[in-house]
C-alpha cells in the first residue's frame, strides 16, 4: 500500500460527500421556495438518490476519517460531521479553529441560510 493512498481515499471521501452536501442544498433551496414539494416524483427523486445517500457518506466519512482528522476515538456512534464540528467549535483549542475553517470554506456558504455550523 502506498503511504499516500489513505490520503487519497480521505480526499475523495470529503469531495463525494461535499457534491451530496451541495445538492442536498440546492434541494433545500427549491424546497424553501415552494417548488419542490413532498409527494412529487421530483421530491422523491432527491431524497432517494442525493439526500439518503449523502447522509450516509456523511457518517461514514464522520466516523472513519474525520476521527483521524480531530484525533478523536470516542464518539456519539450516530453523529453527523455537522454536529462534530459545532461540539468542536463550542469547545475550543486547535479543533475548534479546525471545524471553524471547515465550515467557512465548505458549508456555511452554501447553505441557504447562510450558517450551517
Amino acid at each position: 500500500m502506498n503511504i499516500f493512498e489513505p490520503f487519497l481515499y480521505w480526499f475523495a471521501g470529503m469531495w463525494l460527500v461535499w457534491l451530496f452536501y451541495l445538492a442536498s442544498m440546492n434541494l433545500k433551496r427549491a424546497r424553501d421556495k415552494g417548488l419542490l414539494m413532498k409527494g412529487t416524483f421530483v421530491y422523491s427523486l432527491g431524497m432517494g438518490t442525493v439526500v439518503i445517500p449523502g447522509l450516509a457518506l456523511n457518517w461514514l466519512l464522520n466516523q472513519t476519517f474525520n476521527r483521524l482528522m480531530f484525533l478523536e476515538l470516542r464518539t456519539p456512534p450516530l453523529e453527523m460531521t455537522t454536529a462534530r464540528l459545532k461540539r468542536h467549535k463550542k469547545e475550543g483549542g486547535w479543533r475548534a479553529k479546525l471545524a471553524d475553517w471547515y465550515c467557512s470554506n465548505l458549508l456555511d456558504k452554501f447553505d441557504p441560510d447562510g450558517e450551517h455550523c
